[in-house]
């Protein structure tokens, strides 16, 4: 099946795309967040889904339901909040203006996620119309991904009998950067962590630095700690769960054949820790990690100022893989600070659970085959993402096993979380394709 998108078509997708672009919705500050929510259940009810907005304790969820009396279910997870969008000065167009330039719109939110979630709803709609839906829809929009989900457990938990499906689709997949469609098997799980180290009331003139501790280097020697020269967690401990990749999924891992070089020209850095592909794709996809988000202290502003600072936070985030557990590394990390004698106070901002799909599933063979008519080529399949996604909420507590990542808008130059993010429309108007051809494909795949 081939579902073409006439030209109103693509002026009527586009057209929303670009009204919820406008629509700021940052969840780190509450900004605009329920009026977003308020726009997608309107959105939601004018293409026939029943649709609620559902308190969460903190941002609310958007949830809709679109039934055919079909045996098969899909859930369908995006996140309509988005980062903040400092610094606002390396923008070359107002961050929610969605300004069309060059045949791309930039705007933040355009690729992470607001760009797939209209996709997918506009590939719904084109199946709608055609008559040619024949399984059950839910869609379940998160306003808190930006920050860690920190509700979406407990409302999940609070529902489950609402939410039951056969698989889920997360958000993202995009392109990569031979401009192939992504399909990722799991997510790599996370730990959110702020450490302060706090030595005094108040800072103190420079010369009293020979006398007193500075927090900042107790906290530098802390970080240093954490890590070897090659990168490797030198936490007791923190290796003892990772389960090895099966036969099939290190065969997927062979797929990515991204090169160090178009790697850095995608990413924009002048050099990567490893030069070749091997190397490559098994520390992105493969190995945990402890990364430094930001580090404060003392005096940054102009010129000089003598002080020996009072106060010192970093925040990092540690990567997991199967079957690592992120409460159980937090507990190895604070146990590591009070054994090598740091008075670092640990805190846990968020935690979220590593996930991998098996290869030989519905779901995967839909996406893949589905993937392959809309691009003409075949999908890269990873078994994880090198990033986090909140999946582990549904296999662990709505209990379904087959969940992927795909059907993303955005490639690897799209800037996510970073200035000047932006979507090239063509791959927009792909996804919708693919997701149209996904939602007829799926129920027609033999179990």
């Amino acid at each position: 099946m081939s579902f073409v998108l006439s030209e109103t078509e693509k002026e009527e997708a586009l057209k929303t795309y670009i009204e919820f672009l406008q629509k700021p919705s940052v969840s780190a500050s509450g900004e605009g967040i329920r009026d977003t929510a308020e726009y997608l259940k309107r959105l939601l009810s004018s293409l026939g889904v029943k649709a609620s907005i559902e308190e969460t304790g903190g941002h609310p969820v958007v949830l809709g339901e679109y039934s055919v009396g079909a045996n098969q279910t899909l859930l369908v997870y995006n996140h309509y909040d988005v980062q903040p969008v400092d610094p606002l000065d390396e923008w070359v167009h107002p961050p929610f203006s969605a300004t069309v330039s060059g045949g791309k719109v930039f705007a933040r939110g355009a690729s992470d996620n607001k760009g797939t979630l209209i996709a997918r709803l506009y590939g719904f709609k084109k199946l709608v119309a055609e008559g040619k839906l024949s399984v059950n829809l839910k869609f379940i929009y998160e306003g808190e991904e930006e920050i860690g989900s920190p509700n979406l457990e407990g409302y999940i938990q609070k529902n489950v009998h609402r939410l039951g499906a056969d698989a889920v689709i997360m958000e993202g997949g995009g392109l990569d950067a031979k401009g192939r469609p992504q399909v990722i098997l799991g997510v790599k799980g996370l730990v959110y962590v702020e450490l302060n180290c706090n030595t005094g009331v108040r800072d103190l003139h420079s010369s009293n630095a020979p006398i007193v501790y500075n927090p900042a280097w107790e906290l530098v020697k802390l970080l240093r700690s954490l890590v070897d020269d090659e990168g490797r967690v030198r936490i007791d401990g923190f290796y003892d769960d990772v389960k090895p990749l099966t036969d099939d999924e290190a065969e997927l891992l062979r797929s990515y054949d991204t090169t160090p070089e178009e790697t850095i020209k995608a990413l924009g850095v002048k050099r990567l820790k490893y030069p070749s592909t091997e190397k490559l794709r098994v520390a992105l996809f493969t190995e945990p990690t402890c990364n430094i988000d930001g580090f404060s202290s003392g005096y940054t502003g102009p010129k000089s100022k003598t002080i020996v600072p009072a106060k010192a936070m970093a925040k990092l985030d540690f990567r997991l893989v199967p079957n690592q557990n992120p409460h159980k590394i937090f507990e190895l990390l604070q146990t590591h600070v009070r054994k090598n004698g740091f008075d670092v106070d640990c805190r846990l901002l968020g935690a979220e659970t590593p996930v991998r799909t098996p290869v030989r599933t519905r779901v995967v063979s839909a996406m893949r085959e589905s993937a392959k008519k809309v691009y003409g080529v075949e999908p890269v399949v990873l078994p994880n993402s090198a990033g986090t996604q909140p999946m582990g909420v549904f296999t662990n507590i709505l209990g379904i096993n087959e969940c992927v990542s795909a059907i993303g808008v955005g490639s690897a130059s799209s800037n996510a979380h970073a200035p000047n993010e932006n979507v090239e429309i063509e791959n927009f108007y792909k996804a919708i394709q693919h997701s149209a051809e996904f939602f007829y494909t799926y129920p027609k795949i033999q179990p």
